[in-house]
């Protein structure tokens, strides 16, 4: 598990120490000092590649996020369903729904991702907002919305078991298909 969820404040840790170390050997001109120097860079590297190579869950949450936004912009049924849990049976059919009555005109911006993980990881709340153009019912416009999606891990993956729309000022819960 990776101590922070960034690789930015070990490397700029790394950073410091590397330039102290140089300042030293240029006022020493002793090779301890640029010895040093070059291990905190090869440091401040490795730990780029760490980060790079550890998913957090997440990041896995807010990747399927992107997936089912994409899916669902694409008009993918099965796609988009795959992204919800099997047991939300209406929440299923509210999708199927939506898919067939909403068209995204472009592509949808998420802004504002916040995701909040509980319960040792196995349930997580993604908080987001999803700006762009649409048609719904036959009239087309543009509107930010904001959403709150929650999450369970069931057998390895991360499903969607609740989804509410809220007010993009006031954050109360909105009907997920009104205007």
């Amino acid at each position: 598990m990776w101590v922070t969820e960034t690789a930015i404040p070990p490397m700029i840790i790394c950073s410091i120490v590397a330039v102290v170390l140089f300042v030293q050997f240029y006022l020493r001109h002793q090779i301890k000092y640029i010895v040093g120097c070059l291990v905190m860079t090869g440091a401040i590297v490795g730990f780029y590649f760490l980060e790079q190579s550890i998913i957090t869950e997440r990041e896995r949450v807010e990747a399927d996020l992107y997936g089912l936004i994409s899916a669902f912009e694409n008009k993918e049924v099965e796609p988009t369903l795959s992204y919800f849990s099997p047991r939300a049976e209406g929440l299923r059919r509210l999708v199927r729904t939506a898919l067939n009555l909403v068209t995204i005109n472009g592509q949808l911006r998420i802004t504002d991702v916040m995701t909040e993980l509980k319960s040792e990881n196995s349930i997580a709340t993604t908080h987001f907002r999803a700006n762009g153009a649409a048609t719904f019912g036959g009239i087309s416009g543009s509107s930010p919305t904001r959403w709150e999606l929650t999450w369970q891990k069931m057998g390895g993956e991360w499903k969607v078991t609740k989804a509410s729309r809220l007010n993009p000022i006031t954050g109360e819960t909105l009907h997920v298909m009104s205007r």
